[in-house]
Parts: structure tokens; C-alpha cells; sequence
């Protein structure tokens, strides 16, 4: 076999690993690589949108819908700036991402300082270094055999372990080479990196757990984001079901669970849903999957929440250093999320008393229903300017079980958050790493590229809107129809309330979305009146074209004050009387 371009070697790694996209803007000698896409459409999809910002999110939702690395590809400086939101957004969600750029050292002038040049030398930014803080692992290829190794390993490291972004830098030398074929040592086999067994717990520690499980009289299931990154969906469920145990979870946790299913009892946290939050601190032991337990979770480190003293907390995390980080667990157990589950339930079988179990589904089904979830009388409130909680309202009766759905940051991620009842696994996806603005934008157009047969819709405020609105002639341009729910009270709300009287910078003038939206070509809607937003997402869902719903809300509804916890309101007035 003779020599082969070295770009053509790393569209052949991309496709051995099952990457159907990769998103990017061409530049500096990045253009090697998207040339050497030309002609390869049918195995790998180029997706080139506005920004560098827009692709690096796209990149991110691409991995947590598909759990394969998402690929962002883009030129030295823009990537570790312009595309560094997406990236710590996967860095900080354990997102599996693979980022593809370059140095811009134009050769031998490296020592030169050359315009855009990133590699670290005097009068050049140094890239490998800002990708190395947000990354776990970064390569930096200086030679053909390193540019194609080093992209091979970058994708092991990606999902090894708590998946999360890697980054290779191609020195220009590097992409503009010919590998040879009897190359020493030999290029391996990119899928022999891939194919590496999921760790498990050892049987003792998974038998110890089972014990304790079985014996609680109150447990209680926390579900994280390492539920949906394990794709243990089916495991967590049978192992809920075994116990008779509610299932709560975090804000990235969301949806491991269908929350139409008897033992799903929504987001816990600061903004959590009160069923959720009570039902956590009146457990005797607590399972804790796939999830950190950060302070907004637990209500600030509340100890009516989450207490290892009262509580058996039993933990199952991929990564040791998560196992009893933030709480002390009485069991950690290492390993794989849907294998440890999986292992956990066939321990449970012969330790529960079934009779005993079907009791606890049967109380917690009667519980659930008396208490109302996903029914508080704000979602059907007739006032006008609309509350959001009646967006939200409208949104779950009419949102299809098979769509996928993106939210933002900012208040229309709590309001989503805490009312918005998933009736699927894996179909609802929040920014919960570094909790950027306008990720739900990038994220929605993703998920229609990559998933065209589901509906893909992302709700935002009109603040994040128009931070990355360009998306819109991204959609028409790859044919694709997200559907955008934008939550409009002409503000950056939730900083303003923050900030109460002395609010500077966040608010906004009122526009009309809507007609922004139409002159894109997209099909637009502006709400103001209760009913019309389930009608209008109806219609644009039907039309299979981009579409944007502008609903204008009542500028006066306080995420704050309506859904903040009693639980985190009480820790946060307890931290404010200590001294440290």
C-alpha cells in the first residue's frame, strides 16, 4: 500500500469510530481536514455553522445524545476561544468531545510570532495550555505518525473512565504530510483502542450494598447525569422498581427516568420540585447513581437533605474520586453505572421482600398522585402577559413523546426544570456544566441534524435567543426544523432579579422575535394570549420547517421566589450567621 495524506488517515479514524458528524468552522490549516471531508459525505457529515461557539455546542449535545465523542473542529485561537463555552460545558458535564484545531505556526516561523499563532512560544498564545484546563487529555502532534495516533488516543481518552472533552493540535507539518504505510511502530486498529471492558464494582462491596438496600424501610434513588452518559436508563428502572423506591434526580439527571412512569419524582435541588426534595430527606438510605451531588443539589450542603449521619448513602460512581466527594457514602461503588446496576439487581432479587416492595409502589404511586406533580395551578393560569409557568404548562401537553428537548440557562431552565414532565428517556438535555445562555439554540439544532425523524424542540429567553439567534440560517441552510420556545420579558431576568434594586445592564428592549425569525426564512409565531402556545407549537411542529414561538411573559414572574426550596433558602440564612 502507498503513502496516504495524512487528513485522509483522520476522516478514516473518525469513520472506524462510529462519528457520523463533525462541526466546525475551516481555518488556518484545519482547512486539510475539511478538505479531505470533500467526497466522504456519505460516511461523515460536515456541519459548518456561524460561529465556532454554535459548533462546540453542538459538538457537546452530539455526545450526550449519541455517547459517542462529538467532533468540533476549528482553527487554533477561535477554538480555545470563541468554541471554549461548548467545550467547558462538556469538560464540566462529563461530555464525551473531541477537539480538532491547530497552532497557526505557519512552519518554521513558530519562533516568529505569527498572527494567530497559538503555541506557546513568545508572541503566541498559548493553546495547549488553555485546552489543558478544560480538557483531559490534549495531544499535541509534531509528526504525521503523532497526528493520527494522537487524534486514535484522544478518542480512547474520551470515553475511558468519566468521559469528557480531548483535544489533538496538529502542527502544520504534521497535517501536510504523507503517512507511510510500513510506518514503525504500526498505526493500530482505531476501534482496538475503543473496545475496552466497563469496570465493575467488586462482588462483596455490590453484595454489602444490596444488604443495605433491602433492608431500608424508606429508599430512595438519586439519578444523575452518569445515568444517561452510561445509558443505564433500563437498569436504573428495574432496580426502582425491585425496591419500590422513588427515583429523584438531578437538573442534568433529568429524564434518566420517564417522569410519566409511577416512580419518577422529579429534579431535587435548590429549584427542585418540593415532592422531590421531601422525599430525599425523609429517606433511610439513599442510592446516589451517576451523580456528584453539588451543592444545588443537596440545597447548599443542607443536612435535612442529605445527612450520612441519619441516612445509608450508598454510592455508584465510574470515577473514585466521585465516591463520596461532596457526602461521605457508607458504600462506594466503583464502576460502570448500567453494569453496577445491573449486578446490584441481581444481588436485590433474592434480599426483597416483593410484597413488602409492591406496598412501596403502591404508596408512592398514591402519594405521587395526591400531591399533584407537574399539576400546580400555575400551569393553568389564565393571566395575561402569560406566566411562564403556563408555557411550560402548554408545552407538556402538547410536546411529543419522541422530541427531543433542549433547555437553557437562565430562569427558563428552572421553570423547565422544576414543571416540565419528560415522558421519555434520553429526550431532554439541559446546560448544566457551565450553565451558558443561549446553549439550548446550538444543542436543538444539533439534535434535528443528528436525529431528523424526531422533533427537536429548545426552549430559551429572549436573551439567550439572540446570542446565538444565527442559528436560525444554520436550519435552513442543512434543511433542518428545530423548533425554538422563546420565553420573552424583554430582560436578562434572572441576573436582574438577582440584582433587585440595583439592576444595571439587564433590560432589554422589546423586540419582536417573530419577525426576526420570518425574515431568516423560518416559520414564526408571536404569543401573548393563554391557549395559543400549545397551538402554535402544534402548528410549526407539523409544518417540518425552522420555527420560532416569541411568547410574551410576565416580566414580574421571580424564578427566585416561586420555585426557590425552603430547604436551600433555610442553609443559605444558616451560612450567612457563621464565621469561616
Amino acid at each position: 500500500m502507498s503513502a496516504r495524506a495524512v487528513p485522509d488517515l483522520l476522516v478514516d479514524v473518525l469513520v472506524d469510530a462510529g462519528i457520523t458528524h463533525v462541526f466546525g468552522l475551516p481555518g488556518g490549516n484545519t482547512m486539510e481536514f475539511w478538505k479531505a471531508l470533500h467526497g466522504r459525505e456519505h460516511q461523515i457529515r460536515a456541519i459548518v455553522p456561524r460561529d465556532e461557539q454554535t459548533a462546540a455546542c453542538m459538538a457537546d449535545l452530539y455526545g450526550k445524545l449519541t455517547g459517542k465523542p462529538g467532533v468540533f473542529c476549528a482553527q487554533g485561537v477561535f477554538a480555545g476561544s470563541i468554541g471554549m463555552f461548548g467545550v467547558i460545558e462538556g469538560f464540566l458535564s462529563h461530555t464525551p468531545m473531541l477537539v480538532m484545531s491547530e497552532m497557526s505556526e505557519v512552519d518554521r516561523f513558530i519562533f516568529h510570532g505569527p498572527m494567530q499563532g497559538a503555541t506557546g512560544s513568545y508572541g503566541s498564545v498559548d493553546l495547549p495550555a488553555i485546552l489543558g484546563a478544560a480538557t483531559k487529555y490534549v495531544a499535541v502532534a509534531h509528526h504525521p505518525r503523532e497526528a493520527v495516533m494522537g487524534t486514535q488516543l484522544a478518542l480512547k481518552h474520551a470515553l475511558a473512565g468519566c468521559p469528557g472533552p480531548t483535544a489533538v493540535l496538529y502542527r502544520s507539518n504534521a497535517l501536510k504530510a504523507e503517512l507511510p504505510a510500513d510506518i514503525f511502530p504500526a498505526i493500530e486498529d482505531t476501534r482496538s483502542y475503543l473496545d475496552v471492558q466497563k469496570t465493575q464494582p467488586p462482588e462483596g462491596a455490590i453484595r454489602a450494598a444490596a444488604e443495605a438496600l433491602a433492608g431500608a424501610r424508606r429508599p430512595v434513588i438519586v439519578a444523575g447525569n452518569g445515568v444517561r452518559l452510561a445509558q443505564a436508563g433500563t437498569a436504573l428502572r428495574q432496580v426502582a422498581q425491585r425496591l419500590g423506591a422513588p427515583v429523584v434526580t438531578s437538573h442534568l439527571g433529568k429524564g434518566t427516568l420517564e417522569e410519566t412512569h409511577a416512580l419518577a419524582f422529579g429534579t431535587m435541588g435548590y429549584t427542585g420540585t418540593p415532592l422531590a426534595n421531601e422525599t430525599v430527606a425523609n429517606a433511610d438510605a439513599v442510592l446516589v447513581v451517576g451523580c456528584r451531588l453539588k451543592p444545588q443539589d443537596t440545597c447548599f450542603g443542607n443536612p435535612r437533605m442529605i445527612d450520612p449521619k441519619r441516612q445509608v448513602v450508598v454510592q455508584v460512581d465510574v470515577d473514585p474520586r466521585h465516591a463520596s466527594w461532596t457526602v461521605p457514602a457508607k458504600l462506594a461503588l466503583v464502576g460502570d453505572a448500567r453494569l453496577t446496576l445491573e449486578l446490584l439487581d441481581e444481588q436485590l432479587a433474592p434480599r426483597v421482600d416483593s410484597a413488602r416492595s409492591a406496598a412501596q409502589l403502591a404508596a408512592h404511586t398514591a402519594l405521587k398522585a395526591a400531591r399533584a406533580a407537574h399539576l400546580h395551578p400555575t400551569l393553568g393560569s389564565e393571566a395575561i402577559p402569560l406566566l411562564p409557568q403556563r408555557v411550560v404548562g402548554e408545552l407538556n401537553a402538547v410536546v411529543p413523546e419522541d422530541a427531543i428537548v433542549c433547555t437553557d440557562a437562565g430562569n427558563s431552565r428552572h421553570w423547565m426544570g422544576h414543571h416540565f414532565q419528560t415522558k421519555r428517556a434520553n429526550s431532554y438535555f439541559g446546560t448544566g456544566g457551565i450553565g451558558g445562555v443561549s446553549w439550548s439554540m446550538a444543542a436543538a439544532l444539533a439534535a434535528q441534524i443528528i436525529a431528523p425523524e424526531r422533533p427537536a424542540i429548545g426552549v430559551c429567553g429572549d436573551g439567550g435567543f439572540a446570542m446565538q439567534m444565527h442559528v436560525l440560517l444554520s436550519a435552513v441552510q442543512y434543511g433542518a426544523a428545530p423548533v425554538y420556545v422563546v420565553m420573552n420579558n424583554s430582560a436578562f431576568g434572572m441576573t436582574g432579579q438577582a440584582m433587585g434594586e440595583r439592576s444595571v445592564g439587564n433590560d432589554l428592549p422589546e423586540t419582536d422575535y417573530a419577525a426576526i425569525a420570518r425574515a431568516c426564512g423560518c416559520h414564526a409565531e408571536r404569543v401573548t394570549r393563554p391557549g395559543d402556545v400549545a397551538q402554535a407549537l402544534s402548528a410549526a411542529l407539523a409544518l417540518r420547517r425552522p420555527a420560532v414561538i416569541d411568547v410574551v411573559i410576565d416580566p414580574a414572574s421571580n424564578m427566585k421566589r416561586e420555585l426557590y426550596s425552603p430547604y436551600a433558602t433555610e442553609a443559605l440564612a444558616a451560612a450567612a450567621t457563621r464565621t469561616y
